[in-house]
């Protein structure tokens, strides 16, 4: 996936561990300008860390991820 010339935010191949739990497993996505985007999912699936990763709250193993 190309960064484009709206994408405010880029993630490719986003993956994390705690341990041997993969918490993230390969996430890519991105989004626009004036975009509204909303993770939803199960509890456990990664929806928190994801978002802790982006902020840099987190350190992801592996992938891109752009802000």
């Amino acid at each position: 996936m190309a960064i484009g010339e709206n994408d405010i935010i880029v993630c490719e191949g986003v993956k994390k561990w705690f341990g041997d739990f993969q918490a993230l497993t390969g996430v890519t996505t991105n989004v626009k300008e004036r975009e509204v985007v909303v993770v939803i999912g199960p509890s456990g699936s990664g929806k928190s860390t994801f978002i802790r990763c982006i902020n840099r709250l987190e350190q992801h193993q592996e992938g891109l991820i752009a802000v």
